[in-house]
């Protein structure tokens, strides 16, 4: 397949080239990507970082098996909640829950 059918969205051209990159580009990202493996498919983490003139540039990548999967969630729920606990120790403003109104049904 084309890039442009996979991605109808992504623009192409020296226009593309041309525009700046947003200012959240300026994070490194972490990607969930699946991978088909001779032993069967794996989950891979890749760390991205953004280049100028290079875009999106993979850094790192660990591959995750199947059976590892929930300890690692484990893991990083942990560590969310532990970082969370720790910024409201500091004083630090945590951003609002988002409540979403479902319709009633009366």
């Amino acid at each position: 397949m084309f890039a442009q059918e996979l991605f109808p969205s992504m623009k192409t051209g020296a226009a593309a080239a041309e525009r700046a990159p947003e200012p959240a580009r300026a994070e490194p990202r972490v990607e969930v990507t699946f991978e088909q493996t001779e032993d069967g498919e794996t989950v891979a983490l890749k760390y991205l970082t953004w280049t100028e003139g290079l875009g999106w540039c993979c850094q790192k990548t660990i591959r995750v098996e199947a059976e590892q999967l929930d300890e690692l969630q484990r893991a990083l729920t942990a560590a969310r909640h532990r970082i969370r606990r720790r910024r409201a120790e500091a004083g630090e403003a945590q951003a609002p829950a988002q409540v979403i109104q479902f319709p009633s049904l009366s």
